[in-house]
């Protein structure tokens, strides 16, 4: 894996781990409008995004250490993680930004995590291309 690679799987890795591991699950808990039962589902939501991320991450440290290629599986996992962090993005932006009734700056805010989170999962996917299409081979 080539240090460009390293870098930006791992810069998607921790920012997903970063906005959906600890700041939207600190919001949920912290939240008191939000009985038990109706933090589940977000709950839920966050992990199916950090947990795979973190997972991730550690294989990605350990074959740096190890100095040995990136697997076939962790490769697939990054682009699989890559398209659900997409697509949880799409749908939530379009809910927070034409659907619940949010102020502008909550709708600012979270288009640009969206964006960030997109751009970070196109980069560090394309980065592993090369790899993935010799790994298939």
């Amino acid at each position: 894996m080539s240090p460009r690679s390293a870098m930006s799987v791992g810069a998607f890795l921790v920012w997903t781990i970063f906005v959906w591991g600890i700041v939207r699950v600190r919001n949920i808990m912290g939240d008191a409008d939000l009985s038990t039962p109706e933090r589940t589902w977000p709950l839920i939501l966050a992990a199916t995004l950090w947990v795979p991320a973190a997972v991730l991450l550690v294989t990605l440290l350990v074959t740096l250490l190890r100095k040995r290629p990136f697997a076939q599986a962790a490769t697939i996992g990054v682009a699989v993680l890559g398209v659900w962090t997409t697509l949880v993005w799409i749908v939530r932006a379009f809910d927070i930004a034409l659907v619940s009734n949010r102020e502008l700056p909550f709708i600012a805010v979270h288009l640009v995590l969206a964006v960030i989170s997109v751009a970070l999962a196109v980069i560090a996917a394309r980065s592993l291309r090369p790899e993935l299409q010799s790994n298939v081979l």
